[in-house]
């Protein structure tokens, strides 16, 4: 919508059905309904964040579940032949981009050339043909990252929040108290400890003998 006002508008509208029906409404599609959350402070508060994320390559647990995604694809293809895709997974994964979504349209577009051809299985030619192009992966990587930067940055929004509420920078909130330092006037004596004892007494001997 051009106007933003017209958006938190029709968010209102679905808030109003969830309170008269008492039922809750989901909304679901990409990092685009981000923008949602910060209409107004309400539907900041009522609503409720689900990341459905990609998997990340740099998380060896990530590429452990994708490979695993990818055996179960395999063996669920109709066809003769199962094919041995474990071996093209970072063909796989790049174009993909890691989710999942693409990844599975990716295998039925190869799928379907496969049998067009005759084929008993699919190949790496199939996915290398099917495959959505290095640019739009790009494209797609690009907002991915955008998006994830929105939900995962806590500690810059954190550090910002508690500046507004006066409780300073300190995002663990176990920030050091400083004891204040105070001028002293001129002429005015610096804390510190007196010498006691033998010395004290000598000097005191001293001075009234004189």
């Amino acid at each position: 919508m051009a106007s933003g006002k017209r958006l938190a508008d029709q968010l209102e509208v679905i808030k109003s059905l969830a309170n008269c029906t008492r039922t809750v409404h989901v909304l679901l599609g990409t990092y685009d309904l981000l923008a949602f959350r910060h209409l107004n402070g309400q539907l900041s508060r009522r609503s409720l964040d689900i990341h459905f994320r990609r998997y990340n390559a740099e998380n060896q647990e990530d590429i452990r579940v994708f490979k695993s995604t990818i055996l179960t694809f395999q063996k669920h293809l109709p066809l003769e032949e199962q094919p041995d895709l474990l071996p093209l997974w970072e063909l796989l994964y790049e174009r993909s981009v890691g989710c999942i979504g693409i990844l599975k349209e990716w295998l039925d577009r190869a799928l379907i050339a496969a049998l067009g051809e005759g084929c008993q299985t699919i190949t790496a030619h199939h996915l290398e043909t099917t495959a959505l192009s290095a640019a739009r992966c790009e494209k797609i990587a690009v907002e991915a990252h955008e998006g994830e930067r929105q939900l995962l940055a806590v500690d810059e929004v954190r550090l910002r929040l508690r500046e507004l509420l006066g409780l300073g920078g300190s995002v663990a909130g176990t920030a050091t108290h400083r004891t204040p330092h105070l001028r002293r006037r001129v002429g005015q004596r610096k804390p510190e400890r007196d010498p006691i004892g033998q010395s004290a007494d000598l000097s005191r001997t001293a001075c009234h003998g004189v």
